[in-house]
């Protein structure tokens, strides 16, 4: 949306540091925060903000008169109408920056917190990781969604997401197709079936996880043993009470998205990092703001040719081990299964078997072990359950069951999740070997580890979408890192490295 009005004036500085008390201050007020994302966008009177927003004009030209008095936003122009001359007002750069020590600040509210780390580390993607979101945006929709001209293509986002929306909106316009791109959380609405005949695609960006923390608390709760039991069993409770709950972003979990997909509508679910999702797993944000723009940035052609090429090892195969240098050994059985590929590159021939959906960053080969055949140990491994993570595991799993279970950390929890899970909960589900090269450090975010080159994942839960008998409350995959993976007796992963 365009406000009509040309701006005057000296060009935009791309970016501005955020680095004074005064500016910290002025921020700390989360309606100056929309109202300052708003004026990156556009420039804008007070009127037409306040209308934008929904408050009243003197609120709004109240905060907008603190944000300029911090140098955060400027006059760009007046017109006159009428007599009265009108002040449009654009914020001084297209991009802030706030340094770590700054960002630390007690004054700095957590919506500040997410709009700043969602929607301004453009900066921290230039100059510390060398990545054009631009050019990952065309790799999505020219490489994974096969948009072709007049294609419609949905992205259902948040505003703090823009730093990817905006990307793949000018992509998807590059490409000839059209683009809506809808805000606000939850399942798709109604409304877009009509486009069914005509629509080519949906973009899922991931959305802030909803715990269910007391006091809007974003860590778990350590006061007392009891009250973060209380804690995890609300976790664990919200979790376990619809099927596939531990695949994030599962579309067939929303009717329309299943009807969409069956339609052969191309879905994707696109993982994003968040201060909220950083802060419960224990993650530097910024370690994982990078993981997730250097993940995104792969050769999906090339993924797609190293998937298929696993795959192809695969097939035909009887019976798999994995061992490790801490102690992993398991074997199992996958003969006669189906290998998936999840090279983020949708086909027609998943399209027309009601498969056109994934998930990005991608990178992984899946198929599901044959029921009960399971034995032996992991060791060391790590998961997250909805973000919480969980590391130090071992399982100890005969005739394909987990039969003892403990975890170093958040032990709790996983005993909560193996005794209240429905179905199979305890049972194997999946292997899965990680094939993205660029993912080669894994940080407990299983949407991102189940990718890590050469280590793999064992799941379990539901595999009923990979060919399993397994029906299940949950679907949750444990890393083991650095494994030798043998193929009936023939070494086809060691050591991160891939046989030829």
């Amino acid at each position: 949306m365009s406000s009509g009005v040309k701006e005057q004036g000296p060009v935009r500085r791309e970016l501005t540091v955020v680095d004074r008390d005064a500016q910290i201050k002025a921020l700390s007020n989360p309606e100056r925060v929309r109202i300052l994302a708003l004026l990156i966008e556009r420039p804008g009177t007070a009127k037409q903000v306040a209308d934008w927003i929904g408050a009243t004009r003197g609120r709004v030209h109240y905060h907008i008169k603190e944000l300029e008095k911090a140098g955060l936003v400027e006059i760009s122009t007046k017109v006159e109408n009428g007599g009265v001359v009108e002040k449009y007002y654009r914020a001084v750069a297209r991009n802030f920056y706030v340094t770590r020590g700054i960002g630390e600040h007690t004054g700095l509210a957590g919506d500040v917190e997410k709009m700043i780390s969602a929607s301004m580390l453009g900066w921290r993607r230039r100059e510390i990781l060398e990545v054009d979101q631009d050019a990952i945006a065309r790799k999505v929709i020219r490489d994974c969604l096969d948009t072709r001209p007049g294609d419609v293509v949905i992205i259902r986002g948040d505003l703090m997401q823009r730093d990817i929306i905006q990307p793949l909106d000018r992509a998807v316009g590059s490409a000839g197709g059209h683009c809506l791109v809808l805000t606000g959380r939850g399942p798709l609405s109604d409304f877009i079936l009509q486009w069914k005949e005509s629509l080519r695609s949906v973009i899922v960006i991931e959305e802030p996880l909803e715990y269910p923390f007391e006091n809007g608390s974003t860590v778990l709760p350590e006061e007392s043993p009891e009250r973060r039991e209380a804690f995890l069993r609300r976790l664990v409770e919200s979790g376990t009470e619809f099927l596939y709950a531990g695949i994030p972003g599962y579309p067939l979990e929303d009717p329309v998205s299943r009807e969409l997909i069956n339609g052969g509508t191309r879905f994707i679910y696109l993982g994003y990092p968040t201060p909220q999702k950083a802060e419960v797993m224990g993650i530097d944000f910024h370690d994982l703001h990078d993981a997730c723009w250097t993940a995104l940035d792969a050769d999906y052609r090339e993924l797609e040719r190293r998937c298929e090429s696993l795959k192809g090892t695969l097939e035909g195969g009887r019976e798999i081990r994995i061992t490790s240098e801490i102690g992993t050994d398991l074997t199992f059985s996958i003969e006669s299964r189906e290998v998936f590929v999840d090279d983020g590159i949708i086909s027609e021939w998943e399209v027309e078997h009601g498969r056109g959906w994934g998930h990005l960053p991608a990178g992984k080969v899946i198929v599901a072990p044959v029921a009960g055949t399971a034995s032996g140990l992991v060791l060391g491994g790590m998961t997250d359950y909805f973000g919480v993570r969980i590391t130090g595991i071992r399982l100890e799993l005969r005739e394909g069951r987990v039969v003892a279970a403990s975890a170093e950390e958040n032990d709790k929890l996983l005993q909560l999740v193996l005794s209240k899970g429905k179905g199979e909960s305890g049972s194997l589900g999946g292997f899965e070997i990680g094939t993205n090269p660029q993912i080669t450090n894994p940080i407990g975010y299983a949407l991102w580890d189940s990718k890590s080159y050469g280590d793999a994942t064992l799941w379990l839960g539901d595999n009923s979408l990979i060919g399993g008998e397994n029906e299940a409350s949950v679907s949750w995959g444990f890393m083991v890192v650095r494994p030798t993976i043998t193929l009936d007796g023939e070494t086809i992963v060691q050591n991160r490295q891939f046989a030829a």
